[in-house]
C-alpha cells in the first residue's frame, strides 16, 4: 500500500499535473538546450521543488537532502533533474514518464548531499539524562569541556577564543584559518562523512553532527561538555 498516496490523496492528485508539466519542460530542454528553455526549466524546478517540499518530512531523513537539492540553484540543471527523479522515486506515487536521457550524480551534487545527510549507519544516542542539551551522530571521538561559540556568519570566527567549542549549522571552508582555536565541533546538520566530521578526525578533536537544533538549544558562551564517544552534549553546572 502506498502510504503517501493513501494519506495525501488530494495533495498527490494536485501534484501530478505539475510533475507532468515539469517533465514536459525537461524534455524540451533536453532536445534544444536553448537559453529560453533553460530559463523555463529553472523556474519550473523551483515550482516543483516548492510543491514537493510538503512531502519531504514524510520521507526517510537520509533521503530528504534530494528534495532540498531540487531547489539548490548553485547546482547544475542536470544535478537538479537527478534530484527530482530520485525524490519522486522515493515517494512511490505511481508516477512514471518516459525519459530519453540519462544522468549521473556529479561530484558537486554528492558534496551537497553529503553535507546534509545522516547516513543510515550513523547512530543517534538514545541516552537520557537531565542535563543533556542535544544528541547527534558521534562523528569524532573524545570528551572535552569548554565554552560554546555560536557561529552564524563568517565574521563570528574573528571573535573565536582559543579553546572554543564551535556550535553551528554546518562548517564551511573558512573555518580552516581558525582550527588552532577549536576544541570541539557541534553541528545541526551532517553525517559521519561531512566536512565537520572529516576535519575533526584529522585534528583528533571531538565532533557531534546531525543534532538538528544545537544552535537553538545551546547558548553562546555556555559551559558545555561534548562527548564525542556517545554523541551527546551536556550542560556543565558550576558548584
Amino acid at each position: 500500500m502506498n502510504t503517501i498516496r493513501k494519506a495525501f490523496k488530494k495533495e498527490v492528485e494536485e501534484l501530478l499535473p505539475v510533475l507532468h508539466e515539469t517533465y514536459r519542460i525537461i524534455g524540451i530542454y533536453q532536445k534544444d538546450k536553448k537559453s529560453i528553455s533553460k530559463k523555463d526549466l529553472k523556474n519550473q524546478l523551483n515550482i516543483i521543488g516548492d510543491r514537493l517540499n510538503f512531502f519531504k518530512k514524510f520521507i526517510q531523513e537520509n533521503k530528504q537532502p534530494y528534495f532540498d537539492a531540487i531547489l539548490n540553484e548553485s547546482l547544475s540543471i542536470s544535478d537538479r533533474i537527478i534530484s527530482l527523479d530520485v525524490a519522486v522515486g522515493f515517494m512511490h506515487i505511481e508516477f512514471s514518464i518516459q525519459r530519453a536521457y540519462m544522468h549521473r550524480e556529479s561530484k558537486e551534487l554528492k558534496k551537497v548531499l553529503e553535507l546534509s545527510r545522516i547516513s543510515p549507519d550513523d547512530k543517534i544516542s538514545e541516552i537520557h539524562d537531565y542535563n543533556i542539551l542535544v544528541k547527534g551522530v558521534a562523528a569524532s571521538k573524545g570528551i572535552v569541556t569548554g565554552k560554546a561559540k555560536l557561529i552564524r556568519k563568517k565574521s563570528d570566527y574573528k571573535r573565536l577564543a582559543k579553546g572554543s567549542i564551535i556550535v553551528t549549522e554546518m562548517t564551511r571552508p573558512e573555518i580552516v584559518t581558525y582550527l588552532d582555536k577549536v576544541k570541539a565541533i557541534v553541528t545541526n546538520k551532517g553525517g559521519s562523512l561531512c566536512h565537520a566530521a572529516i576535519i575533526s578526525r584529522e585534528l583528533n578533536i571531538p565532533c557531534i553532527v546531525g543534532t538538528k537544533n544545537a544552535t537553538k538549544i545551546i547558548k553562546d558562551k555556555e559551559l558545555i561538555k561534548v562527548d564525542g564517544d556517545k554523541g551527546i552534549v551536556k550542560k556543565v553546572y558550576r558548584y
